[in-house]
């Protein structure tokens, strides 16, 4: 699917990450392999230290601190936020949504319209696409997306396969109305066939967890797993990833109109330093406009890898300057998503740390 979109922007990003550090180098002694070997393996990944959130915080925590971050530095006020967009894989309860949460610990306006997506790491971009829909839609001048990720305390520390590389962190983009000429072009890709490549086979209705999906056993690459946990098969995700990435963004810059050259940085979710390098040169751009070191500092916090990305590497630039980006993701489903936008003048863009205490306050 492919759409172009005009009459919006990203007037603003905040991320946050969590205060709390863990280095890979004190998580070795719980892999059951050769340290020798998980030292060798970071360093090809780009596995260093990552951000996660204690028990306490959740993903509705980190998202509601950066937003009243926005409040108290004047960005926009609760009166400002016409519909709330929240994006992601992870849910503060089963029942309600998480926008619903999110709007209750900011004492939004009942007016504010609430929207849950239950997306992964290509979320940021559905995401954007469904703000963006409702604002053009609509006559509604501020719509707030939110992406948000946590829980990695609880994630499986014995599996190295996925252990290392998790992160938590927020993202929040403000959207707001730009002038006619102003687009954003969208493209979105399923293979769904490939759903196995990325899965967690128990918890949903197909298979519910119990005591039997609880249990540990040891897939053929030595990582212990229970049913209950994430399954990625590495080689099969680093190949779709190869393969369907390029031809997105060949396909997007085409709709678009848009060379290759002319884009200034790719902004690309962050699964590992070796892909994003491996991808850098496929698609023949420098790597330097690819960034590739989110893992390394923070992990991947699925559909936030965007958001911080842009922050952490771009925040000073963007404020006075304007660029033509292209964003891209690609995740469970499988699937990939793309846009192309011209990013820049922004009224804020920050990363900011929230201190792992519970706390929605900012």
């Amino acid at each position: 699917m492919k759409s172009i979109i005009s009459g919006v922007k990203i007037s603003s990003i905040c991320a946050v990450v969590p205060a709390r550090v863990l280095k890979f180098e004190d998580e070795l002694k719980e892999f059951p392999f050769p340290e020798s070997s998980s030292r060798r393996l970071g360093k090809v990944m780009g596995f260093r230290e990552h951000r996660i959130a204690d028990p306490k915080t959740t993903l509705i925590d980190l998202a509601a601190y950066g937003i009243n971050c926005l409040f108290k530095e004047g960005v926009i006020k609760k009166e400002d936020i016409d519909c709330l967009v929240f994006s992601s894989q992870v849910r503060e309860h089963l029942v309600p949504g998480n926008s619903k949460v999110l709007h209750g610990f900011l004492n939004l306006s009942r007016n504010t319209h609430c929207i849950d997506l239950y997306e992964n790491c290509t979320g940021f971009i559905s995401g954007l696409y469904t703000a963006c829909s409702i604002m053009r839609a609509s006559n509604l001048n501020c719509v707030l997306l939110v992406v948000s990720n946590s829980g990695c305390c609880y994630a499986n520390k014995k599996d190295r396969n996925t252990y290392p590389l998790a992160g938590d962190a927020a993202g929040i983009a403000v959207i707001s109305r730009a002038d006619e000429k102003e687009t954003i072009d969208f493209a979105f890709f399923n293979d769904s066939d490939l759903r196995d490549n990325l899965i967690t086979p128990a918890g949903g209705m197909r298979m519910p967890a119990t005591e039997e999906t609880a249990k540990m056993h040891i897939d053929d690459m030595g990582n212990y797993r229970s049913l209950n946990q994430l399954h990625m098969d590495g080689t099969g995700v680093f190949h779709y990833v190869m393969e369907n990435v390029p031809f997105l963004i060949k396909e997007i810059c085409e709709l678009a109109d848009v060379k290759k050259e002319d884009i200034k940085y790719h902004l690309t979710h962050q699964p590992n330093r070796f892909m994003l390098e491996k991808l850098a040169d496929l698609i023949n751009v420098p790597r330097e406009i690819m960034f590739n070191n989110i893992v390394e500092n923070f992990g991947n916090s699925s559909s936030s890898t965007i958001p911080v990305n842009i922050a952490y590497n771009l925040s000073d630039k963007l404020i006075d300057n304007s660029y033509k980006v292209c964003l891209s993701a690609f995740g469970a489903g499988m699937s990939v998503a793309g846009a192309i936008m011209n990013l820049g003048k922004m009224d804020y863009c920050k990363l900011i740390e929230h201190p792992c205490n519970g706390s929605n306050e900012y």
